[in-house]
């Protein structure tokens, strides 16, 4: 999930501003490296997602999906 739209999602419910930048606070900028079949992939920046094994992923995750998952109901409906 991209930093800026998560965020935006996050002002668009007018959830406390507190919380937001806290949350701005949990995706900080990372860099990502992968080996590959032994190889070692250049470092690059990672920009959307959260960290593997925050605890806050899971309701990150929630917030982000939520007005999909409306979209969906709706489209259904």
């Amino acid at each position: 999930m991209p930093k800026g739209r998560l965020v935006n999602l996050l002002k668009v419910s007018e959830i406390d501003g507190d919380l937001i930048r806290w949350t701005q606070s949990c995706l900080p900028e990372r860099m990502v490296e992968m080996i590959i079949e032994g190889n070692d992939i250049e470092t690059h920046p990672v920009d959307s997602g959260v960290p593997q094994g925050s605890p806050v992923s899971p309701i990150l995750f929630a917030i982000y999906t939520s007005r999909l998952i409306k979209w969906v109901e709706d489209y259904l409906s």
